[in-house]
């Protein structure tokens, strides 16, 4: 009830980004999310700061990214294939 409202209101790139994130059992490299995604560091930056902005990761350490709601890692490994083919469909 509380993740896929968060999730829907993103744009298919944020949500790229989430799924790159979930990827990792705790908080990602900035930098390793960027590579997974096949994107330069500058750009995979710009969703980044998007994401810190809405709310729903934030930086716990320099070059770190972790999701601000409780268990949403474990949400995306369970859900994030329909969010994020829901969403390029739209």
């Amino acid at each position: 009830m509380v993740h896929a409202p968060e999730i829907d209101g993103l744009s298919s790139m944020q949500k790229e980004y989430l799924l790159a994130m979930a990827q990792d059992d705790a908080p990602s490299s900035a930098g390793k999310t960027a590579k997974r995604r096949e994107r330069n560091a500058g750009y995979a930056n710009v969703y980044r700061t998007q994401l810190i902005k809405e709310d729903v990761i934030y930086s716990p350490a320099w070059g770190q990214v972790d999701f601000k709601l409780p268990y949403m890692r474990d949400y995306l490994r369970e859900h994030g294939a329909y969010h994020f083919l829901h969403s390029s469909m739209a």
